[in-house]
């Protein structure tokens, strides 16, 4: 299994194929990969493992993170052997095993023009200045954030004024729509995170479309507001797998008392979805980092389905075979499950149970049917069949029901 091993400070961890994505800043209740620095945001990069390749990106960090003297933002940035990598002043060290190519970054002190750099950022974040943007210089970013004009910046006042203190990226902003009613929130001395859905369910290959709302109680440095979609599995990852994550704004900026920020959001769910149940768990997360405080975080329980596997299951239904159990493996794209004739008909049908396993195949979706057959000396079969995705999900489930039982029927008469 390839991996790889991460250092920052004292602190070591270990990526691999099933812990694949961690967190690296100054908390250790945050982050998997935490150092007590003061330089360190208290969730400052993500850090990741795709496809062989390693990926960096920030957090929306105080001090930002660097790599070969460029400021990485929000963006993933490849992590390659012999890079110098900073998360603000500390020295990020990656060692790649034999297996993903070898290697490791250069773990040296970071030079004294990058330190004045990430000074120069911090005292511009203190002034509440805009900040640069990734791979430009301090004075480039600083000219290059034009003036609104004055008819832009009086029709924000207005709306801002109207609206009670609602800021927004750039000028005002709506307040969350009312039509996305189910509603939760997270609290503390530092302000409230709300997060509101158009409802508490959702299926595979969806688009959730939702608002934040950050509230301030404060005067605080806000380093940044993200969401995710995170996947909690008996069997899976005890930290749960994060399906997709958006940085929903990226500061740091200052906030005063009273200050009301709704911004809208997507989260993309993949197409061969876990379905909740006893074992599955999914939830939205908030989190408004805010620098040198305490953060404040909103997590939201939702449903998931997977309408494919509810398909196959109502083709089968629909030939009065009875659920049993259906299961999905950790992270989707596989499903197994039992289903039974009536009880009353089992010998006249000559079936005990269908054992089902369903895989998603990229663009294509593998049903494999085990039929345990009624008899000491009857074989049990089995038949295979890979269908096309698409036309699964259009086919009525009638002509889907009628497919299934041809197969059946085809293999009680062998």
């Amino acid at each position: 299994m390839s991996s790889l091993t991460l250092q920052l400070g004292t602190s070591t961890i270990k990526l691999d194929a099933t812990k694949n994505r961690i967190f690296a800043g100054r908390d250790p209740s945050a982050c998997a990969l935490a150092f007590l620095d003061p330089g360190l945001s208290r969730r400052h990069a993500e850090i990741w493992l795709e496809n062989g390749q390693t990926f960096i990106r920030d957090l929306g960090s105080s001090n930002g993170t660097w790599v070969d003297g460029q400021l990485v933002g929000a963006y993933p940035v490849a992590l390659q052997p012999g890079m110098k990598v900073y998360l603000g002043t500390v020295p990020l060290g990656v060692a790649w095993e034999a297996a993903l190519g070898g290697g490791a970054t250069m773990m040296v002190q970071m030079p004294e023009e990058l330190k004045r750099l990430v000074e120069q950022r911090k005292q511009m974040a203190a002034a509440g200045q805009s900040m640069p943007q990734p791979g430009m210089s301090m004075p480039m970013a600083a000219m290059a954030m034009p003036m609104a004009s004055p008819v832009a910046q009086a029709g924000a006042a207005a709306v801002a004024a109207a609206a009670g203190n609602v800021l927004g990226v750039g000028g005002a902003t709506a307040p969350v729509p009312a039509n996305l009613a189910y509603r939760r929130q997270g609290s503390n001395n530092n302000g409230v995170l709300l997060i509101a859905l158009p409802a508490d369910t959702f299926s595979n290959a969806a688009l959730i479309e939702g608002y934040v709302e950050f509230t301030a109680l404060d005067n605080e440095n806000v380093a940044s507001i993200s969401v995710e979609l995170i996947e909690f599995h008996k069997k899976g990852p005890s930290e749960g797998h994060v399906w997709d994550r958006v940085l929903v704004r990226q500061g740091p900026w200052k906030t005063r008392k009273g200050d009301v920020l709704p911004l809208p959001f997507q989260l993309r769910v993949p197409p061969g979805t876990s379905i909740s149940g006893r074992e599955v768990i999914w939830e939205i997360r908030g989190l408004v980092d805010i620098n040198w405080a305490v953060d404040i975080d909103c997590v939201v329980p939702i449903h998931m389905r997977n309408t494919d596997i509810e398909k196959i299951r109502d083709a089968l239904g629909g030939l009065d075979y009875r659920i049993v159990d259906l299961e999905s493996s950790p992270l989707g794209q596989r499903f197994t499950g039992k289903f039974q004739p009536p009880a009353q008909l089992r010998s006249q049908w000559g079936i005990n149970d269908i054992d089902l396993a369903v895989d998603y195949l990229g663009a294509n979706l593998q049903v494999h049917m085990h039929i345990d057959k009624k008899g000491v000396f009857t074989r049990d079969r089995d038949v295979k069949q890979v269908y096309d995705l698409s036309r699964v999900r259009s086919a009525p489930i009638g002509e889907l029901s009628t497919h299934i039982k041809k197969q059946i029927d085809e293999v009680m008469q062998r």
